[in-house]
C-alpha cells in the first residue's frame, strides 16, 4: 500500500515551498484551500504535525506539485555587487580542481554546490541569519546546527589576495533565496562537504575557514562581506534555503508519477459516473 501520509506531507512541502518563493500566490493559494473545504477535499496537519488528505486530493496536489518542481536553470548566485578591494569578483562554473592554498590571484570565486538538499542530519554551522528561528538550534561553543529535514543550498565562495589586489575583500553576495548561514570553521567545513560540488577535490587543507574578525552581514537574499585573508587564503561555504534556480534534490517518493496518473484518472471515473 502507499504511504499516503508521506505523500501527503511531500505535496504539502512542495505547495508550501512553491508559494513562499512566488511560484503561487497566497491569493490563490487561499482560493484553492476555500474551494477544497467547501468539496470537503482539504488537508489540515494535527497537533503531532500530522498530515490528511483523501486519496483525491493528494492526486489533484500530485499534479500540481510536477509542475512546480524547479528544473535546472542559471546559478542560485545572482550577483557580486560592488566588489572592491580584488582583481575581480565573479561566479564560475568551472571552479579549479582541485582546490588548492594560496592561489595569490586576487580574486573572489563564488560556485553553486548541491542544491535543495533535504538534511538528513543536523548541519553544524558557524553563522546563522537568525538565532531564533525554528530551524535554528544552539550548538555550544558559539556555533549552531540546521536541524535535520530542513531544505537548503549551498554555495563556495574563494577569496585569495595577489596580483595587486588589495588584502581586504568587500562586496555584496545576492543569491535567489533566503541565506541562512555561513560554515566557516575547518571542522564544520570539513564535516559539511558532502554538500560540496560532485567531482571537486576540495583538498581538505588547514587554515581554510575564514578568521574572526571577517564580517558576514545578512540582509535577506543578500549578504555584505568583508574579509581580510593571509595564506593559505579564505575558504567558506554558505548556505540558503529552497532555491528555485536549483536542480531539485528533493526525493520524489518511488511510484508517485504513476501513482499519481492512476489516482487522477481514478478520481476522473468516479465523478463521470456520479
Amino acid at each position: 500500500m502507499p504511504d499516503w501520509r508521506n505523500l501527503c506531507l511531500y505535496y504539502a512541502d512542495i505547495f508550501t515551498f512553491a508559494t513562499s518563493k512566488g511560484r503561487l500566490s497566497p491569493v490563490f493559494v487561499g482560493k484553492m484551500y476555500n474551494f477544497m473545504l467547501q468539496k470537503k477535499l482539504a488537508f489540515r496537519w494535527g497537533m503531532e504535525g500530522d498530515c490528511i488528505m483523501n486519496r483525491f486530493t493528494i492526486a489533484a496536489f500530485g499534479a500540481l506539485s510536477l509542475s512546480l518542481l524547479p528544473t535546472a536553470g542559471s546559478a542560485t548566485f545572482v550577483s557580486l555587487g560592488d566588489c572592491t578591494g580584488a582583481v575581480s569578483c565573479s561566479v564560475t562554473d568551472t571552479p579549479p580542481n582541485p582546490v588548492t592554498t594560496n592561489p595569490n590571484d586576487g580574486q573572489l570565486l563564488a560556485w553553486n554546490e548541491v542544491q535543495n538538499f533535504v538534511l538528513t542530519e543536523d548541519l553544524r554551522v558557524d553563522r546563522v541569519f537568525d538565532t531564533t528561528a525554528s530551524f535554528v538550534e544552539d550548538a555550544g561553543g558559539g556555533d549552531y546546527f540546521i536541524k535535520a529535514g530542513t531544505i537548503v543550498s549551498s554555495h563556495y565562495l574563494q577569496w585569495d589576495p595577489g596580483e595587486g589586489s588589495s588584502s581586504t575583500i568587500d562586496t555584496t553576495i545576492a543569491l535567489d533565496s533566503q541565506i541562512f548561514a555561513f560554515i566557516t570553521a575547518d571542522s564544520n567545513l570539513f564535516a559539511s562537504d558532502f554538500l560540496g560540488l560532485p567531482g571537486l577535490d576540495y583538498n581538505d587543507f588547514s587554515l581554510r575557514g575564514l578568521e574572526s574578525g571577517d564580517t558576514t552581514d545578512f540582509n535577506g537574499l543578500a549578504v555584505d562581506i568583508n574579509w581580510t585573508a593571509g595564506s593559505p587564503g579564505d575558504w567558506t561555504r554558505l548556505i540558503t534555503a529552497y532555491s528555485p534556480g536549483g536542480v531539485s534534490e528533493v526525493p520524489l517518493p518511488a511510484g508517485a508519477p504513476l501513482m499519481i496518473t492512476g489516482l487522477a484518472a481514478f478520481g476522473w471515473f468516479k465523478r463521470k459516473r456520479k
